[in-house]
């Protein structure tokens, strides 16, 4: 009779132990879980900020080829005196296209100001919308990219064929 109650308790204290050790062993996968969903979630936001300086950086570059271009434009728009190498008005150009780029970190910052309410964002709509804003704006970025191309290309091929 008291090894049957000994065997009993023992089994007692046994799944009793099993409970804890299971217990602890999905305590310890969410803190895992957990921990790897905050490394993801830094991450992301990591290289949001590294592309949104990557946007800035390019930017930053058109700008200042285009402004050389203004200067260039305005400028062979004036050399020879007698026959310019480009009609004055053509310098319009290169200056639509900065007005562009200066739309374009205005279109920029409403994309950072939307990505800083993340917070409160409504998940079924916001989400959608920032891809599309992100999608938007790379193109826009695209296009600004080869309209400040094609500009430096026709100042050269002028220049070459003058």
């Amino acid at each position: 009779m008291e090894d049957s109650k000994t065997t009993k308790i023992l089994e007692e204290i046994r799944d009793l132990l099993q409970k804890n050790e299971a217990r602890v062993s999905t305590d310890e996968l969410t803190s895992e879980s957990e921990q790897l969903i905050k490394k993801a979630e830094k991450e992301g936001d990591e290289a949001a900020t590294k592309i949104q300086s990557s946007f800035d950086r390019i930017h930053d570059k058109l700008f200042s080829v285009n402004s050389i271009l203004i200067a260039a434009f305005v400028g062979f728009g004036k050399f020879p005196s007698e026959n310019p190498i480009f009609n004055i008005w053509i310098a319009l150009l290169p200056l639509l296209n900065i007005f562009y780029l200066i739309f374009l970190e205005q279109r920029q910052m409403e994309v950072y100001r939307h990505a800083s309410q993340r917070m409160n964002w409504n998940l079924s709509t916001d989400v959608e919308k920032y891809g599309k804003m992100i999608n938007k704006q790379n193109l826009r970025s695209l296009l600004a990219i080869l309209t400040t191309l094609g500009l430096s290309i026709y100042l050269a091929v002028k220049i070459i064929i003058y």
